[in-house]
């Protein structure tokens, strides 16, 4: 910690896509012993003070690409340590109600499973989906997202979780967006704003 804040954004998506996810891999495949709880909660104790550090950084600077990226971290890796198991006490990003969209105003497609794939929640990080079928994580999930006033907005992320929905017809599924270039983050942002409004 204590560089700029793009160096500190860097560090904390290394930690959370190339130290954590590999750690919560191994916990899944090979179960929590002593060694791997320390390793845990050591790296979650970082996480936590560099994530603190950075939304006061972020909000006094009031850099929306900063805030944007930042978000998208947290919704990577709430969704990670969630369908994991792990219980932590990581604050949660504070998020305008704007930022999330009700389910029926959703659509999304993907080949041959068009039309049964339903976009349940969108930010500007990520979306969660629910799927007829599981989805493989570590997978690519490309969708367009319809809108009359828009028109399509293309969509791509990763699939970082995916569990059976708890009325057991289906799968909850978490994709967190792939880098998107400016245009298209505008675009996103634009519909995000005017869905939230009354």
């Amino acid at each position: 910690m204590g560089g700029s804040t793009k160096e500190d954004l860097d560090l904390l998506e290394k930690k959370i896509k190339f130290t954590l996810r590999p750690l919560i891999n191994a916990i899944n495949t090979s179960g929590m012993n002593r060694e791997r709880r320390i390793q845990l909660d050591a790296l979650l104790l970082e996480i936590s003070s560099l994530q603190k550090a950075l939304e006061v950084r972020v909000e006094k600077e009031g850099s929306t690409e900063s805030n944007i990226r930042l978000t998208g971290l947290l919704d990577y890796l709430h969704p990670l340590l969630k369908g994991a198991g792990i219980q932590v006490n990581l604050p949660e990003h504070r998020r305008k109600p704007e930022d999330v969209l009700a389910q029926e105003e959703q659509t999304a497609e993907e080949g041959s499973r068009s039309g049964q794939i339903r976009i349940l929640s969108l930010n500007m990080g990520g979306m969660r989906l629910h799927s007829p079928t599981s989805i493989k994580v570590g997978s690519v999930f490309r969708t367009q997202l319809k809108s009359s006033r828009y028109g399509v907005i293309p969509l791509q992320g990763e699939v970082v979780w995916s569990k059976r929905d708890e009325k057991g017809e289906g799968h909850i599924v978490g994709v967190h967006f792939s880098p998107m270039d400016e245009d298209k983050l505008s675009f996103l942002k634009s519909y995000l704003d005017k869905q939230g409004q009354p």
